[in-house]
């Protein structure tokens, strides 16, 4: 558990990646992943190759697992952060959407390539039939080839060129791009509260709101995908494990398309924050219905689709809607400061959930706890959480509501003013 919260905080460890790309661009940012990433996994073989030394001194393979973590985020950020600088923002949930489905995707594809090719025939207690070093060997060629893609191919696009990408509509009407740049230039004066970044971001009071929304609505999420093994064997159904846990990330995936397309769709209608609530709401639905009936088989089917999504929802709506009000002039900054929280909302629900499930575990029963009341107060609490989550997105709602009224009015008296004006000159203009 260890050695996978220091990969863990690998990953989520974002902003000072987020101050390097803002600094040095894509490129430069892909060729830091490519000096991390694929050594990192070089030296997890060589820990199989002196098992004896490594097996005492453990820190090393934190060490190593938080370096792989960090890699899998620079190369991230290096594809999400190009992509945020080059499409505009009508396109954006779509794009980050793709993005980060492939990115949930990733885990799943690589699993099916061990389970495939690597593991040839092990089963609990004969670890040494299964190839690792293979894999890893795999993974860190595979890993070099696509960060030497990404220092080929990222690039951030000319402001001219990305306005030209705004429009999308075949039409021989050459104003389209005129009209088109107009609204995103509307857009753009709507959501955004101001560019702002960095240690001072902390304070803004909007931040905030969507801090505490990334923290618990990631956190819960991650907390149930993470024991899904555990439950299932509390309710001695362990029969379902493989399909339940390939089920999760495959609807976190659909999720992160659907609620980046829709955004997009319904943007100049409903700020992103409406589709969060839904997808928060959802969540904590699920939460009040496996206080009573998690050990229901087909509460765990529902579970699996509602929190794999609602996670897929928060990753992808996130980092969207922190562009959109606070600009991206410092998104590496603000995205990672995101990822840390949902990394300390997943940390705190874990350590909640282990210290209900140890309390309740019956003398003779070994490690594991069976039955409802090994999760009955885990759920209580996620409920509760999950309700100040959805206040807290109606309050970030209703907060965005009132910038997009107050700009609205002051667009509507400048027109006034500006037809006043134009009257005043007219009835000035001397006689001929």
């Amino acid at each position: 558990e260890t050695i996978s919260a220091f990969g863990n905080i690998g990953t989520c460890l974002g902003f000072p990646i987020g101050i390097f790309f803002n600094r040095f661009g894509p490129k430069w940012t892909a060729f830091l992943g490519l000096l991390v990433y694929s050594p990192a996994y070089l030296l997890i073989w060589m820990t199989l190759q002196f098992k004896d030394y490594f097996s005492i001194a453990y820190g090393w393979q934190c060490l190593f697992f938080f370096i792989i973590g960090q890699g899998s985020t620079i190369i991230y950020m290096a594809c999400l952060m190009t992509s945020i600088n080059n499409y505009p923002f009508r396109l954006r949930g779509t794009i980050i959407g793709l993005l980060d489905s492939l990115y949930g995707a990733s885990a799943a594809i690589f699993s099916g390539i061990y389970a495939g090719a690597f593991v040839n025939g092990h089963n609990k207690g004969d670890e040494e039939k299964q190839n690792l070093k293979g894999y890893f060997c795999m993974c860190a060629i595979v890993i070099g080839v696509i960060c030497s893609l990404a220092i080929i191919f990222l690039k951030l696009l000319p402001q001219t060129d990305r306005l030209s990408t705004l429009n999308i509509q075949e039409d021989d009407n050459c104003s389209n791009a005129s009209v088109d740049e107009d609204h995103a230039n509307e857009t753009v004066g709507s959501y955004i509260i101001g560019e702002k970044g960095g240690f001072s971001i902390l304070i803004d009071i909007n931040f905030q709101y969507l801090f505490w929304i990334a923290n618990i609505g990631g956190g819960i999420s991650l907390m149930y995908m993470n024991n899904v093994s555990s439950i299932l064997e509390s309710f001695h159904m362990m029969q379902y494990n493989n399909f339940l846990s390939t089920l999760t990330p495959v609807a976190g995936c659909v999720a992160r398309v659907i609620s980046g397309y829709v955004s997009d769709r319904l943007a100049h209608k409903l700020p992103r924050i409406v589709i969060l609530l839904f997808w928060l709401l959802l969540l904590a639905v699920m939460q009040l219905v496996s206080m009573f009936f998690l050990n229901n088989y087909a509460v765990l089917i529902l579970n699996s689709i509602f929190i794999g999504s609602a996670m897929g929802s928060v990753w992808c709506l996130t980092p969207t809607i922190v562009s959109e009000l606070f600009g991206t002039k410092h998104f590496g900054w603000n995205w990672g400061w995101m990822m840390i929280s949902t990394a300390m909302g997943t940390a705190i629900y874990q350590r909640i959930f282990a210290a209900i499930y140890q309390f309740y575990i019956r003398p003779g029963d070994g490690l594991t706890c069976y039955g409802l009341k090994c999760y009955r107060w885990t759920m209580m609490f996620t409920f509760v959480t999950a309700l100040f989550s959805i206040i807290l997105s109606v309050g970030l709602l209703q907060r965005i509501n009132r910038v997009l009224k107050h700009r609205k009015a002051i667009r509507a008296n400048t027109e006034y003013s500006d037809q006043t004006s134009s009257y005043g000159d007219e009835d000035a203009q001397p006689e001929l």
